[in-house]
């Protein structure tokens, strides 16, 4: 799927990937495709309720050799 941003979140833990995503969300247009990379399995909770609470919106969520994906529109 293709997108306009790449955000790397892994390595983040607790509320480090929700702050770096906003800060660099801050800085995208509406309509924009970011696709976020966590190694973290905490993720697939914590960025579908992120989305949800921040009106962005969570297209599409893939998991691969260990890696955790997630193409989210801004809003």
């Amino acid at each position: 799927m293709e997108y306009d941003h790449f955000v790397d979140i892994k390595g983040m833990c607790c509320s480090a990937p929700v702050i770096h995503l906003t800060k660099e969300f801050k800085s995208m247009k509406t309509g924009d495709i970011v696709l976020a990379e966590s190694n973290k399995v905490s993720m697939l909770k914590d960025i579908p309720s992120y989305c949800l609470s921040t009106n962005n919106k969570l297209i599409k969520q893939q998991e691969k050799d260990g890696l955790f994906y997630f193409w989210i529109k801004i809003r």
